[in-house]
Order: C-alpha cells, then structure tokens, then sequence
C-alpha cells in the first residue's frame, strides 16, 4: 500500500458521505496499525505519513431534534425499510452492523442482543460478512420495550415475505432482509434514505446522521457522555465532547439545577 492509494481511499470515504471527522478518524487508526507493522519489520516505512487526511470540520455538523426524527419515522411508515430506521436511531449501530445482524443473536425474551457481525459491500467481491473492527465494537446490548416491540413487528412482517415469496424465500437467518429474505446491502439503505430526506424536504442528514441522533437525544435526556461514548464504540470520550458539544450547555444548567436540589434537601 502506497501513499497515494491511501489518499485514494480518504476520498473514496468522503464521497460516500463520511464526515472529515470519520476519515480523520479513519486515518488515525491506519497510521497507529502500520506503525506496529514497521515496528516487527513487516514493512520498510509507515505509508500514511504521506497522506494527508481531511482537517476536522468547523461548525456544528447537521443533526435532527426529538420532533423531526419523529415525523421522519412516521413518514416513513410504508416504505421498504421503516424497521431500519427506527431501529438505527434507537440502538445508534453502524450501518453494517444493522445489515449484519442475525436472530440467534437477539433474544427478544431476555431483552439481549449481541452485535457480532457485519455485512459490507466491497467492490469486487460483492456482500462480506465480517466480525466488528475492534473488541470494543462486540457488544452487548440491553433492548428497551419500544426496541423489543419494533423487533418482533420486523419478525412478523418477515413471516408474512416468506409466505408471499414462498419457494422463492431465501433462509439467511438476517433481522432485516429483502422481500425474499436475502440480506439488504448496506448501500441500498443510504439510497432509500437520501431520497426519502429530499422527498419530505427535511434537514439534509446521511443514514449515519441516525447514530448521531441516537447519541443527542442520550445526551438530551442527561445520560452521562462516558456512556454514550462507550455504546457508539467511540474509542474515547472526546469524540463525543468535541462533537456534541452543542448539547453540553444544556447539560451543564441542568447539572447546576441538580446540585442545587441535592443542598436544598
């Protein structure tokens, strides 16, 4: 790999509708593995020192309040991928990680889900199933009553696809399938969802912009940004903090407001 090709690769990420932040991201994370990789000698120099990566974006980037992301998810009620998300905003998965995810990881009694896979579309070798990038990133997770109910109406309605299509099904095993239960391309969900956001002429926002909704209305409702650092799988705290940081304020005159109480007592 080349310098070069890894700059290729930053602007491919752009493209796709990554934030400068992600690629910055992104490029930090090449750069620490292939300087453990010159570090045992198993290659000469660290190419992406000679790449540049996008310089963070200044400015707040592009969000939803509580009452957009509601009539977003009731407009659209209807369309192929409701489930998808309503699901994306209430659990903040990536997009391959909701692509991935399979029954036998859920287990809707106890209220448990496991994120152990991914499903990406690599350019040549069509769908790969693959295991999240780091340790943090396979995880547990504790469903809420409304996430529950959301799964089960999905399982319903995934009953009902496989009699309509019936020798035509395809037993995958995937939560989120197509109409004969073969597994959604991550890619056709940002292709719903941009047209969807034009359509209802909403805030322009990416299907990613989902995850950061999940995380400002965690934020908004006083969870503590330790927490939501380490359910998005941030690898630290200050991602939250520089990105969010429009929400912090808020937090902040509710903090006084709680300190106050406690005196009072």
């Amino acid at each position: 790999m080349t310098s070069s090709q890894i700059q290729g690769i930053y602007a491919w990420l752009l493209e796709r509708g990554l934030s400068h932040t992600t690629v910055l991201h992104v490029h930090r994370r090449l750069k620490e593995m292939l300087a453990h990789a010159l570090k045992w000698g198993m290659i000469a120099k660290n190419p992406a020192d000679g790449a540049t990566p996008p310089k963070r974006e200044k400015g707040q980037m592009p969000m939803w309040d509580a009452a957009t992301i509601r009539r977003f998810l009731d407009e659209s009620k209807g369309t192929r991928y409701p489930h998808i998300f309503e699901f994306a905003v209430m659990t903040g998965m990536h997009r391959s990680e909701i692509a991935g995810l399979k029954w036998d990881a859920v287990d809707l009694e106890s209220g448990r889900m496991e994120v152990v896979a991914t499903l990406q579309q690599i350019p040549g070798h069509g769908l790969v199933t693959g295991a999240p990038k780091t340790k943090k990133s396979r995880r547990n997770f504790t469903l809420g009553p409304s996430t529950i109910e959301l799964l089960r109406v999905a399982q319903g309605t995934q009953q009902l696809a496989r009699i309509e299509a019936g020798p035509l099904w395809r037993e995958t095993g995937y939560v989120f399938t197509r109409a004969d239960g073969s597994p959604v391309q991550p890619d056709i969900l940002t292709k719903n969802f941009r047209p969807m956001v034009r359509e209802l002429a909403m805030p322009p926002l990416s299907f990613h912009g989902l995850r950061r909704a999940f995380a400002t209305m965690a934020l908004q409702a006083g969870m503590n940004p330790k927490i939501v650092s380490e359910a998005l799988r941030h690898s630290n705290v200050t991602i939250i903090l520089d990105t969010y940081s429009h929400v912090l304020p808020n937090m902040q005159g509710k903090l006084a407001i709680a300190v106050e109480n406690i005196l009072k007592r």
